[in-house]
């Protein structure tokens, strides 16, 4: 092969297919011949593009440094990292995917979340799992291909590995719709939460047949395929903290979306519920992601994760107060939306002290922005339920406030609009605040 950092060309090695395999951001792949053992390979160098060069090398030193069965092997490169070769691939998931089932799609994810992992104990992160860089290497049916992760070229290496970073904060890397958010701030902090996102969209697109953007939530709407909201939901969170974030992790997650395939979901919420209620604080988490997965369930919503106890409640507002403030307002919706049914009527109380506490608590921390906001529906589903034992507390509590926080509530219940006032104002209750007062003069 020559000395060690002369490249040689290709063409003198390999005879060149005339079409090419693939193109993506910074080169090409063409099937290729080797002229002397006539082997079939697939053969990628760089575009004239700036930094193809640069992602080439990169991506050969970080396949040669990972070994496993899931990644794309390189059967031989340039010495001077300007292209290598690699097998001919039966397509990428992307083109397969109308031979694909359920069962298969669990099988990948096991299997690249494996190749992943390696990847991520040598601190490797891909940045760009997308349908288009997983590739199957041929088997004797679409059952037994073994699937890999191909195009390293994005991949953040550790701290320190290079004097000469191709990234840059506030450049976008990846795959639009699959990258991870913080990737378009600073990809260089990029961790395995990445990498995990990138799957979890993948899941999305699969089940769903949509291609995902960013941004926007994807989940499957197929009553077949409810039970993956909660792994999708749980992969997919906007926020690292909130998310998944090992492939250790996903992979139980994982095993939970086999777990509960046959499990309805109220089921699955009224146990979580229980667990929560009896002192088992780790299903706090699991319980408000399926909630976030079923947001139009009001079964999930009024008559499981409404009887959490105040306490719990109140140290959960002031960990991830945006999080419980959307959760309580999609119950607040509910409570106007669904039919109450044959449900005790006072047990009405009992969502909407999980909503008012919500509200109090915020309020309480300053979040006035998401008080005001939760407010809004708070009011109106107080005032669609008409329990009047809620309304007294609530008046009662309305009293109590003064300044920014009265004026924050005068807001909010005048956007709840006029039928709602117009409940408060027949109420027996004359407000002390000179602006609830104006607002609900007869």
């Amino acid at each position: 092969m020559g000395d060690e950092g002369i490249s040689i060309d290709p063409g003198t090695i390999f005879r060149f297919d005339g079409k090419t395999l693939g193109r993506g951001g910074y080169a090409d792949v063409r099937r290729a011949w080797h002229r002397q053992t006539g082997d079939e390979v697939a053969l990628k160098r760089p575009l004239t593009t700036p930094q193809a060069l640069d992602r080439i090398r990169i991506e050969i030193q970080a396949q040669k440094q990972l070994h496993h069965p899931n990644i794309m092997p390189i059967i031989e490169h340039d010495p001077g990292y300007a292209w290598y070769t690699m097998p001919i691939a039966d397509g990428t998931l992307s083109k397969l995917r109308r031979d694909l089932d359920e069962e298969d799609l669990i099988s990948i994810i096991l299997n690249i979340a494996d190749a992943l992992e390696i990847a991520h104990q040598e601190d490797l992160v891909h940045r760009d799992i997308s349908p288009s860089n997983i590739l199957a290497l041929p088997g004797t049916s679409i059952r037994t291909k073994r699937w890999v992760v191909a195009d390293w070229g994005m991949v953040r290496r550790p701290p320190g590995a290079t004097d000469n970073p191709l990234t840059r904060t506030g450049q976008a890397i990846g795959t639009d719709g699959y990258a991870a958010p913080e990737l378009s701030d600073d990809p260089r902090t990029a961790t395995a939460a990445a990498d995990v996102y990138s799957l979890g969209r993948v899941a999305a697109w699969f089940l769903t047949n949509k291609n995902p953007k960013a941004g926007r939530r994807l989940l499957p709407d197929d009553e077949s395929l409810m039970h993956w909201r909660p792994f999708i939901m749980e992969c997919t969170q906007e926020e690292v903290g909130r998310r998944t974030n090992s492939m250790g992790e996903l992979r139980e997650k994982l095993q939970d979306v086999l777990d509960s395939r046959n499990e309805p979901i109220e089921d699955k919420a009224e146990r979580l519920i229980e667990q929560v209620l009896l002192g088992e604080h780790s299903h706090l988490e699991p319980l408000f992601t399926l909630a976030e997965a079923y947001p139009n369930n009001a079964v999930i919503y009024v008559d499981s994760l409404a009887l959490l106890t105040s306490p719990i409640l109140t140290e959960t507002v002031q960990r991830t107060p945006d999080r419980i403030a959307d959760i309580a307002a999609t119950m607040s919706r509910l409570l106007v939306q669904t039919p109450w049914g044959d449900r005790d009527q006072e047990y009405k109380g009992t969502p909407l002290a999980f909503i008012h506490t919500t509200l109090r608590i915020l309020l309480i921390n300053g979040q006035l922005g998401l008080a005001q906001d939760l407010a809004t529906e708070f009011f109106r589903a107080d005032a669609h339920c008409g329990y009047h034992e809620q309304t007294r507390r609530t008046t009662e509590w309305l009293d109590d406030l003064s300044g920014t926080t009265e004026r924050t509530l005068s807001r909010a219940l005048t956007a709840a609009g006029a039928a709602v006032v117009a409940y408060y104002r027949a109420f027996p209750w004359t407000p002390r605040s000179t602006g609830l007062a104006t607002l609900l003069a007869r």
